[in-house]
């Protein structure tokens, strides 16, 4: 058992890329070498093929490099409502600017939404981490790359192009009268299902703020079946609201419903990082009522050894910024349950972000032969076991993405590709870029990573076909 102090010891906590990393040689607050890549409407430093499609006179039309210019520090996200970027996810190189990519309320804009929400998980990766990986090693380059599991930055669009699949292994309660069953991640969902117009948006928040606030009430005075009634009559004005829902779970929490409050969580996490600990304390009367909640989890935990309960344990480890016993926890439930692939991507994101014990310097894995762009140029196809994914690159430096699964629609994502000068690939389009790590191993096969996810992220093998 772990102790408890009102807040967690945040001088224990890794620092982050680009929130003012104090890590050696991860400096500055601008992406490196990326932000020279569209200047004068030319892509300085790209392996980008030199004859262009007929009609495009310039390859200015990309968002390469810099992606200030495309979130800047407020984004429109519709209905006139405008949300500030924390400049902690400003420079990030991996990104989906379009609001829907995380459905209605984004989680990167829950503070626009919620004044007692104070942010989220600031976990990324140690020392160790960015040392060992040679494409880390431009000095601010790390600065700029997306932490998390999946790459949170680009939303439910990393499971719409096939790259990540997910099951809910856990069951819970939907919200009765909503789109909500817990079956995908809430981004999907919520995506999938876009607010209707102004005015109803707007009647439609004024109802739910209503709602929570009575729900917030209660809980506080520790009636949570109220609480429960109350944040659930909210959601069913704001189905796509992905912080009530994780509050939803600790609601269910806090009534020693614990395989409810799993099911209703791993599709949160799935979407998005979690509360920090600021947030979460807030719905309490101090730390007392949290601390008694909190043993009897971890009671239940020790006694059932169930992946419900160590899964939902290890997210409150994390909450309060426990590391090495939030990594224990994750690892026992992804074993205890295959099936919780959210559960196997937190033990591998908080076995990269437990500070280095010994600060002893890591070897730096050998750099491989840079791929010619030629190489690339051709139709690659993965089957991914949920579906089919073919990606086309072809000489013009143009790409198209389509995932067709074996359940539901097809979806396809195109824009402009091109290698940039660590030899990273870099997909981009009008609302997204994605850089990811290529490796050609064997002639006719491709493995494609994006930069950003946790060691053990397994991404897509590819054939050429």
């Amino acid at each position: 058992m772990v102790t408890y102090p009102n807040r967690p010891d945040k001088g224990k906590l890794p620092t982050r890329p680009g929130g003012g990393s104090k890590l050696p040689g991860i400096g500055g607050r601008n992406p490196g070498h990326l932000d020279k890549v569209n200047v004068g409407g030319k892509n300085v430093g790209l392996n980008r093929p030199s004859t262009r499609p007929a009609g495009r006179p310039s390859w200015d039309s990309n968002r390469w490099g810099g992606n200030k210019s495309v979130w800047g520090n407020r984004v429109n996200i519709g209905n006139n409502v405008n949300i500030n970027i924390n400049n902690r996810w400003s420079n990030n190189n991996n990104f989906a600017c379009r609001p829907g990519y995380w459905g209605a309320r984004p989680w990167w804009g829950c503070g626009n939404y919620h004044r007692w929400h104070h942010g989220h998980w600031g976990y990324g990766w140690n020392r160790s981490y960015y040392h060992r990986h040679w494409y880390y090693n431009d000095s601010s380059f790390a600065s700029g790359f997306m932490w998390g599991i999946a790459v949170w930055s680009l939303g439910n669009m990393i499971y719409d192009m096939g790259y990540k699949s997910y099951q809910n292994p856990y069951q819970a309660p939907p919200v009765q009268n909503t789109y909500i069953t817990y079956s995908e991640p809430i981004s999907v969902a919520a995506a999938a299902n876009p607010p209707g117009d102004e005015e109803t948006t707007a009647t439609n928040d004024e109802n739910s703020a209503t709602a929570l606030a009575a729900s917030r009430n209660a809980f506080k005075a520790g009636d949570y079946v109220t609480a429960l009634a109350k944040c659930d009559e909210a959601l069913g004005y704001t189905p796509g609201d992905s912080t009530m829902h994780e509050y939803r779970a600790l609601i269910y929490f806090a009534l020693g419903k614990y395989g409810e409050a799993a099911g209703t969580l791993n599709p949160v996490l799935a979407s998005g990082p979690g509360w920090s600990w600021d947030t979460m304390i807030d719905f309490y009367n101090g730390s007392e009522a949290y601390n008694g909640q909190l043993a009897r989890l971890e009671d239940y935990a020790r006694k059932s050894d169930t992946a419900d309960g160590h899964f939902l344990l290890g997210y409150h480890y994390l909450v309060c910024g426990h590391l090495e016993e939030s990594n224990g926890e994750f690892a026992r439930a992804a074993e205890l349950q295959p099936a919780d692939s959210i559960s196997a991507q937190l033990r591998d994101l908080t076995a990269s972000s437990i500070p280095d014990a010994n600060g002893e310097p890591v070897e730096t894995e050998a750099r491989p032969d840079p791929i010619p762009a030629d190489k690339l140029v051709g139709s690659w196809v993965s089957d991914t076991g949920t579906g089919k994914v073919t990606f086309t690159m072809n000489e013009g430096g143009d790409y198209s993405w389509k995932f067709v699964p074996t359940e539901g629609e097809s979806s396809e994502l195109k824009g402009t590709y091109g290698l940039d000068d660590q030899g990273l690939l870099v997909l981009s389009s009008e609302d997204t870029q994605m850089v990811s790590l290529i490796e050609m191993k064997e002639e006719g096969t491709m493995h494609f990573s994006l930069i950003g996810a946790p060691d053990g992220d397994p991404g897509l093998d590819f054939s050429k076909s």
